[in-house]
């Protein structure tokens, strides 16, 4: 989640670029004066995903002019999300990445189980791009999705959206 106030709100939806977008975002609005407020763990121990990754339905509770800013998310196939998710996830466990005294314990529950497959097939299931952009009940919250395979092309236009300046959309966390 990003919201930039008054401007508009990012709805992180995992495994769609949103750590590049996240960077970028800070990058552009980082000393020009431009206020962000970033979805980021409060400490690594206590670490719950919904913190990044919040649905608009919650985003909503709490942005006071949800109605009148810029919403986006960007939309990637959900079989393409959890092959990503798998990716990382052994990619996480050949460095040992969940070994480390940084890891959050539920993602180094994940990496270290056996059955990481099964379990985030399990997870993510419920989870789909309109779980993450639609309102309790399926209504339209006014989130623009994006389609993540021509994110590059189109972040020019988002960055005009929300009222920030052009900046590079890196490649982050590709897995």
């Amino acid at each position: 989640m990003i919201y930039l106030p008054r401007r508009a709100a990012f709805v992180h939806i995992p495994r769609t670029g949103g750590n590049s977008i996240t960077s970028a975002i800070a990058t552009a609005c980082a000393g020009k004066g431009i206020d962000i407020v970033l979805g980021t763990p409060t400490g690594i121990k206590n670490y719950h995903r919904a913190a990044r990754h919040m649905p608009a339905k919650l985003m909503k509770k709490f942005i006071e002019e949800w109605d009148d800013i810029y919403k986006f998310a960007v939309h990637r196939p959900h079989q393409e999300r959890i092959d990503s998710i798998i990716r990382l996830i052994e990619r996480d466990k050949s460095l040992g990445i969940h070994l480390e005294p940084t890891c959050g314990e539920s993602w180094s529950n994940i990496v270290s189980s056996e059955n990481y497959k099964e379990i985030m097939a399990h997870n993510w299931k419920e989870h789909t791009t309109e779980w993450f952009t639609l309102g309790q009940n399926g209504e339209d919250l006014g989130v623009e999705i994006f389609d993540y395979n021509n994110l590059n092309d189109v972040w020019p236009e988002i960055c005009d959206k929300c009222q920030i300046p052009r900046c590079e959309l890196p490649h982050l966390n590709k897995a």
